[in-house]
């Protein structure tokens, strides 16, 4: 019993796969009648876009050298009182903004205004002695020409008047020293600036030699420079500098070649080299870093609009058109001419860039 139900079984699952096999090629079949067909254009390109383009072409730009600097005020001094003495007023602090003679801090001078008082009594008591050492000699010279006085009578009298005079003079000047010391009691501005450090306080005692406040002026500016010892024979003076900074990255500043040092500093091998910059609104201040482009002649370079260039990443990028695609590249710029900007490295004259929908263009982008 058990051989027949197997071979009921087995006849069983023979004649199934059979009737697999057999219905294969039919539902093969409906699968394909079923399957959309693929569109004819599956593997076309994208759709192009329409942009407006100009060509790169070769143009005439200066000839620039990259350096680093620092800007300077034009006049700096660490002013110091020039007298002794207990600060009584301080009338500015950092950031004032002063004019030239205006006072900036005073000190107690009770103590010079005696000395010069006294002073001017010595040189008033002088001018008296002198005034009766005359009226003497005019005497003497009386009596030595009836013979009534002897002849070394005679030199002493005309000895001091001639030394009086002398007298007169020594007490002068110290009156005059004296009245300076008076007058250095009132610190004041020699030149028109700002106040960038306040180095006293009310009640300090301060010497001759002690320093009162730091002055520096803000119209114009130098900006110092360093010129590798290879480059010193690009630079000649009244060469024009521009340079960025990282207070104002958007705009560019300029300045003028007006001082080159006469040697070159042992230790670096370069050349110290300063441009007087115009600072009329005050936007720059000394001791800001600027990044320079020197002008040292012109050269050729392949130029474009400005407009064709988009600053993405940290990169100037422009996209060129090549074969009725777009094709990104990252620039290398060099100095901007009017509306265009040159370009060092990324393209060459002749080829035509994108100057309009650079924000819907990718890199291999159709475009017409």
């Amino acid at each position: 019993m058990i051989p027949s139900e197997f071979s009921k079984r087995s006849g069983y699952n023979q004649g199934r796969s059979l009737l697999l096999l057999a219905s294969l090629p039919l539902v093969l079949a409906g699968a394909c009648r079923q399957a959309p067909a693929a569109p004819a254009d599956a593997g076309a390109p994208d759709q192009a876009i329409e942009v407006p383009s100009s060509p790169v072409t070769e143009g005439e730009v200066p000839a620039t050298l990259r350096l680093s600097g620092t800007l300077r005020g034009n006049r700096e001094t660490d002013l110091a009182a020039n007298a002794a003495g207990r600060v009584m007023e301080t009338s500015v602090e950092r950031g004032t903004v002063v004019t030239q003679g205006q006072a900036l801090a005073r000190l107690d001078v009770r103590a010079a205004a005696l000395s010069a008082a006294e002073a001017r009594a010595m040189v008033a008591n002088s001018r008296v002695q002198q005034e009766t050492a005359q009226k003497e000699c005019a005497r003497y010279e009386t009596l030595k020409a009836t013979g009534a006085i002897s002849d070394l009578e005679y030199d002493r009298a005309v000895a001091q008047c001639r030394t009086l005079p002398l007298t007169v003079e020594a007490a002068s000047a110290r009156a005059s020293l004296a009245a300076q010391n008076v007058g250095d009691g009132i610190v004041r501005a020699p030149f028109a600036g700002v106040i960038t450090e306040r180095s006293v306080e009310v009640g300090q005692y301060v010497r001759q030699d002690s320093r009162v406040v730091t002055l520096v002026s803000l119209d114009p500016l130098r900006l110092q420079l360093s010129v590798p010892e290879a480059e010193v024979g690009k630079v000649k003076l009244g060469a024009p500098v521009t340079f960025r900074v990282a207070a104002y990255p958007e705009r560019r500043f300029s300045g003028e070649i007006r001082y080159l040092s006469g040697a070159l500093r042992t230790t670096t091998r370069d050349l110290v080299v300063e441009a007087v910059v115009s600072n009329p609104d005050k936007l720059l201040l000394p001791g800001m870093f600027a990044d320079v482009e020197l002008t040292t002649g012109t050269r050729k370079l392949p130029t474009m609009p400005k407009a064709a260039v988009a600053q993405r990443e940290g990169q100037a990028r422009v996209f060129v058109l090549v074969d009725g695609r777009a094709e990104e590249r990252v620039l290398s710029l060099g100095p901007e001419v009017g509306d265009r900007v040159s370009v060092q490295h990324g393209v060459v004259s002749g080829e035509k860039v994108a100057i309009g929908s650079l924000d819907a263009l990718s890199n291999g982008q159709r475009v017409r």
